[in-house]
């Protein structure tokens, strides 16, 4: 019989499961200026642009907060907001949330509603641009875990290098977990998270972008705190934060990029993933559940399942016997359906798949389900 190795297992979207190394790194109290606490900082930034393949071209700028922080600080920092016109692509939760943040700094925007599959194209982006003359940026969320859609990047960064436009990319969810080659894309930035597929803890936003973009954008912020140009001089002078970080977060992120390192990257990494995703997926298909997504448009990152018809069935009742068995799990972010969803990232094996399905299939038999299966009207057709 398989062993839990975590006492509780965070299966959402980000937070997640945690590994005692990362949570043992934070156990620590250091200066934020300090010789170490640079040095450190100083890594982890190297680290993405080395990840990103972005040479003398890109930087790495951290910013206190969650990663929606650095969502806000791309778009004050680097745009004219007289001149600003994004086109902001909308198929799932998280293009809604970018909508949001860019809306209410006052950003002139353009929405692009599409169906959650198939995923966004460079032949829909294509059509929306010519449509609508004057954007300047294009704001897309690469790996939506409101779903678990993945837009593929390559097809959508030519459109916009062809017609001048500026490439945002939300990869909360999806660094270090996917390949994303900053200069070959010609991204003018990437917003990061350290609690997602670098399995570290939530506190701190990291944002690479071009390096001639961030000099240019000298003076243009009007948020003292979220001008990404103002962090990186002062860090590039000083080697510290201008202020107070979350000197506990930053332990916990460098022991994770070690770890990382010590897997053999993205493609180790993204490796896991994906045979955790085939585990769980597999295994609760062979008892009658379904997926949202098929996988060919699905990351491997997390499985969004459609709940089931029977009767018996609540989400929260289920939630409640999952927790109580030490497994969290987060509803679907869909109106038009229920769902629910379990994340694959995190510090998970196969074997601790193997717990999930167990799990998941005695809540359903505790709350009186047996019948696994979803309306057949709600399950999306591509």
């Amino acid at each position: 019989m398989t062993e839990k190795r975590h006492p509780q297992y965070l299966l959402t979207p980000g937070p997640l499961t945690t590994s005692l190394a990362v949570k043992k790194a934070m156990q620590f109290d250091k200066s934020s200026n300090g010789p170490e606490m640079v040095s450190l900082v100083r890594g982890i930034r190297d680290y993405i642009v080395e990840l990103s393949h972005g040479g003398n071209t890109y930087e790495c700028v951290p910013v206190q907060g969650s990663a929606t922080y650095g969502i806000e600080a791309v778009f004050q920092t680097l745009t004219d907001k007289s001149k600003a016109r994004v086109l902001v692509i909308e198929n799932g939760y998280y293009g809604l949330r970018l909508r949001e943040v860019l809306s209410e700094i006052g950003i002139d925007i353009v929405r692009l509603e599409l169906p959650v599959i198939p995923p966004a194209s460079g032949l829909v982006v294509a059509a929306a641009l010519d449509a609508n003359p004057g954007i300047t940026h294009l704001a897309l969320c690469h790996c939506d875990t409101g779903t678990g859609i993945l837009n593929p990047l390559e097809g959508i960064a030519v459109v916009c290098r062809e017609r001048g436009v500026k490439l945002v990319v939300d990869a909360i969810a999806s660094y270090a977990g996917f390949e994303i080659n900053a200069p070959a894309l010609d991204v003018e930035a990437v917003v990061i998270s350290p609690n997602k597929c670098f399995e570290a803890v939530p506190g701190i936003a990291l944002v690479l972008v071009k390096r001639e973009s961030l000099i240019a954008s000298k003076g243009w912020s009007p948020s003292s705190v979220l001008d990404l140009y103002a962090q990186w001089a002062w860090l590039e002078e000083k080697g510290f934060f201008r202020t107070t970080p979350p000197t506990h977060v930053l332990l916990a992120l460098a022991k994770a990029v070690e770890l990382h390192k010590a897997e053999g990257g993205i493609a180790a990494r993204q490796a896991r993933y994906r045979r955790n995703y085939g585990r769980l997926t597999d295994g609760l298909r062979q008892r009658g559940f379904v997926t949202l997504l098929p996988d060919e448009y699905a990351s491997p990152i997390i499985a969004t399942f459609h709940d089931p018809a029977d009767a018996a069935y609540s989400f929260a009742t289920f939630y409640a016997a999952m927790e109580r068995r030490g497994f969290l799990i987060f509803p679907g972010r869909l109106t038009s359906a229920g769902t629910f969803r379990i994340g694959t990232m995190g510090d998970l094996t196969e074997d601790d798949i193997t717990l999930v399905i167990e799990a998941v299939l005695a809540s359903m038999e505790e709350i009186g389900v047996t019948n696994f299966s979803p309306d057949q009207e709600h399950i999306i057709v591509a």
